[in-house]
């Protein structure tokens, strides 16, 4: 952080042959911390070259942080990526200085020490095995081994005798609260802003719909985070004005906007799920959150508003942003709440796909595909980012994925600028050799186009963590197989029906004039799938991707007598 300084005192390799092999200042480099690439504002990292490192070998450093304004005292992580031989962690402070500890994923218990007017805590580990990464899983927080410290002082807000006591999350929102409160006024451009929404609205829910909207269309993400601009943000009537902010800095402004349309809202401050994972109730402080956004209350709903995201609808959570408790800073009296994980129904897919077989054996299909919430979320942020061609190569990969030999004719979209409106995707493709020789007739294999990515979480015959599936959906899919023309359909795919704690599906085939009909109906249950859980949510979902599969036959048709 801005007011940290850290001093190496010393730093070795001891590799497989017992060799030591000291680093020197000049094997070391302070530099900008990055995260996703891109440069924080505030943090700085010692990158060291080192000497001697092998398969084995141990890499042993001790190193001392001199902080001149404490936010928070954080912790220590006792394990990574390689295995530690011993680790130790030793917090030194004034027998007067309160602060609340609790240890995770491992199971140890400090010593303790007192020499006068101070108290020194070791936590010390050894022999951690190395963290097995695997593709989905929950937050590291929630399963590296670790020790947290909560202080209740934090001496960096102490301009605010409201933070110089942080005992507990209301406390935690109090503080907040007067941080921000200033930064809460009105000015003319907010009151023009209200003015037109409450004209333009047609209830409540309308005006958060409209409020949501002026803010994807006017204002600019900047992230502005250094020192106490972490937890501090731009005015509303800054952001207003000038058509930018940061995360609290929009959740403010959406504040203020639905505050003064009579609505009940409130900034909040929120770690993400995948980064941060579960916050530790137990342990109060501002050292859990990494994001702040909205929460507002209107038609008897709760919306959870986060305006650095434009890609998905109003009502519609993002994902990252379920599943975790949060500070609310009601003015009154702030209070620790709990994002809920929206049903799958929010998050839906329907496809209706007609396929049309050619004369020489390929099938002409014809696709559109309708999604909402944070399915559509994730298609509509990629049509911003992506340029044209690199749209064409993933809608070209993903048909690919299905049907490897298909040729896309034909795609496009809709539904891009408007976020309130569903993402559609339609697609005209030619799929070569399609129809195979079956005895004396054909065959062809339906496959579920733009197929889920969750079934590659699914590879693995156990895990070792908790998977992530990132939010609850449901997927339809209407397939359409015209009968080729002098032939009968003379075998349909079985009807499948299933149900358990991680999934549903329904599979069913019927003949509709001149085509097989199938009708595909699945969904996701359960977010957070735990090790002891994944063998059966595995044949689960292996079941669904059976279903997502089959083939139809096709025989000359019998002359009528």
């Amino acid at each position: 952080m801005t007011w940290d300084k850290v001093d190496f005192i010393h730093v070795r390799t001891i590799n497989t042959a017992g060799e030591v092999f000291e680093l020197e200042m000049d094997d070391m480099s302070n530099q900008t911390y990055t995260t996703w690439a891109i440069p924080d504002q505030d943090q700085r990292c010692w990158v060291y070259n080192v000497k001697g490192a092998e398969p084995g070998a141990i890499i042993e450093e001790h190193y001392k942080i001199t902080t001149s304004k404490i936010l928070g005292v954080g912790g220590f992580w006792f394990q990574d990526r390689d295995p530690v031989v011993e680790a130790s962690y030793t917090l030194d402070t004034p027998s007067d200085y309160v602060y609340k500890w609790k240890v995770k994923n491992i199971d140890i218990t400090p010593e303790e020490k007192k020499h006068g007017s101070r108290i020194t805590r070791i936590w010390r580990a050894k022999d951690v095995p190395p963290v097995i990464e695997e593709d989905g899983m929950v937050a590291p927080d929630d399963i590296v081994a670790q020790v947290k410290i909560a202080n209740e002082y934090v001496a960096a807000f102490a301009k605010w005798p409201a933070c110089r006591k942080i005992d507990s999350w209301e406390a935690m929102g109090r503080c907040w609260n007067e941080m921000i409160k200033e930064r809460q006024v009105t000015c003319p451009a907010i009151d023009d802003t209200v003015a037109y929404i409450a004209k333009k609205a047609k209830d409540d829910i309308d005006k958060v719909r409209l409020v949501w909207r002026y803010m994807n269309e006017n204002i600019r993400y900047v992230g502005l985070e250094r020192g106490l601009a972490g937890f501090v943000p731009l005015s509303a009537s800054v952001v207003c004005s000038k058509k930018y902010g940061d995360c609290k800095a929009v959740a403010g402004l959406i504040t203020v906007l639905c505050r003064k349309l009579g609505l009940r809202a409130d900034p909040i401050l929120i770690g993400t799920r995948p980064q941060l994972g579960d916050l530790d109730t137990e342990l109060p402080g501002p050292f859990h959150f990494n994001h702040s956004i909205a929460r507002v209350e209107a038609g008897g709903k709760v919306f959870w508003l986060d305006a650095t995201n434009r890609y998905s609808s109003f009502d519609t959570t993002p994902y990252a942003d379920q599943g975790v408790h949060v500070i609310v800073a009601f003015p009154e009296k702030p209070f620790l709440d709990f994002v809920p994980v929206q049903p799958p129904e929010q998050n839906s897919s329907e496809a209706k796909v007609v396929f049309t077989p050619a004369a020489d054996g390929s099938v002409e299909m014809e696709m559109e595909r309708t999604t909402r919430g944070n399915t559509a979320m994730m298609l509509r942020s990629a049509s911003y980012q992506y340029n044209a061609k690199q749209w064409r190569d993933m809608i070209d990969n993903t048909i690919a994925s299905s049907y490897p030999q298909a040729k896309v004719l034909e795609q496009s979209y809709e539904g891009k600028e408007n976020n309130d409106e569903p993402f559609v995707i339609r697609i005209k493709a030619r799929i070569e050799k399609a129809m195979q020789p079956a005895g004396a007739g054909v065959s062809f294999q339906v496959k579920e186009l733009f197929p889920s990515s969750a079934f590659d979480y699914f590879t693995l015959p156990k895990r070792h963590h908790p998977l992530d599936l990132g939010y609850l959906w449901t997927r339809k899919s209407r397939f359409e197989v015209v009968i080729p023309e002098g032939m009968d359909a003379s075998g349909l795919p079985r009807n499948v029906t299933y149900d358990d704690d991680f999934v549903s599906v329904e599979r069913l085939t019927q003949i509709e004039g001149n085509r097989v009909v199938t009708e595909l109906k699945w969904k996701s249950k359960k977010l957070i799938i735990k090790p002891d859980e994944y063998p059966a949510a595995r044949e689960a979902y292996l079941k669904v991707l059976d279903a997502t599969s089959f083939v139809v036959l096709f025989q000359p048709a019998k002359k009528k007598s």
